[in-house]
């Protein structure tokens, strides 16, 4: 069988616990990632020979791929005619980011108005985890991203509120949030952010452990907002865009 991990595109390692995906999950994870990066821009063809070419696959997982990335919104298929990108902006992102920030802020509120010890304990765990990690120097940002995505994780999955929980949860689940850190970084490169991110989150479990909710609430929010902040400075780099500064909004 075709090892897309392996192939062209360098791809994130499998973490303990995550099943294998499918070729065609692969191919349009990697699509997704490029249209994302824009490497096609808004109405370009995907074409189904070219994929099945560079990966190495027949047509048909490629034709699974391209269906999986119409349920994404992230092609337009028309019969007969193929597939096209839909132009995902800089701006569009932009707002997932602060989607995610004030959703997150609710999540963190909630933990600290309940004061449970547990969760402020294993939230402890995980940012130990990240400090050992700041300190180490040169770890590799993809490696960083995803101690910070495990604190995250743990205020999404244990806030009180269960429909906000699992509207977290599926807005990672192969949605424009979840692709745009599956395949690589776009933030933690450097020893200096990656404490600043550690800082961030000190704070959050300070404020948490205390149960002052609207502090915990501006601090999650400004993680994202730094985070998204980060993002959008590398991929106005990798697609050669600018975004109107005034659109990042900080409360």
């Amino acid at each position: 069988m075709t090892n897309i991990e392996a192939g062209p595109r360098t791809a994130t390692p499998r973490r303990r616990g995550e099943r294998t995906r499918t070729i065609p999950e692969q191919i349009a994870d990697h699509v997704s990632t490029a249209i994302i990066g824009g490497e096609y821009r808004g109405g370009e063809r995907i074409r189904e020979q070219e994929l099945a070419t560079l990966y190495g696959v027949s047509r048909g997982p490629v034709r699974e791929a391209i269906r999986a990335l119409e349920q994404r919104g992230l092609v337009n298929f028309f019969p007969r005619r193929g597939a096209y990108a839909i132009a995902v902006t800089l701006d569009t992102i932009i707002e997932i980011f602060n989607v995610r920030a004030a959703l997150m802020g609710l999540a963190v509120r909630d933990l600290a108005r309940r004061k449970d010890r547990s969760v402020a304990a294993d939230l402890d765990t995980a940012i130990a985890e990240l400090r050992q990690l700041a300190k180490a120097r040169g770890t590799p940002p993809e490696r960083f991203a995803r101690a910070v995505a495990r604190c995250g994780g743990i205020v999404a999955a244990r806030c009180g509120n269960q429909y906000l929980s699992r509207l977290l949860h599926q807005q990672l689940d192969r949605t424009l949030w979840g692709l745009i850190w599956r395949e690589r970084s776009l933030d933690f490169f450097t020893p200096r952010r990656q404490q600043a991110a550690l800082r961030e989150w000190e704070i959050v479990s300070t404020a948490l452990a205390a149960g002052r909710d609207a502090e915990a609430e501006r601090a999650m929010r400004l993680i994202f907002f730094n985070a998204r902040d980060a993002a959008i400075a590398t991929l106005e780099k990798a697609r050669g865009e600018k975004v109107n500064r005034a659109h990042l909004i900080k409360d």
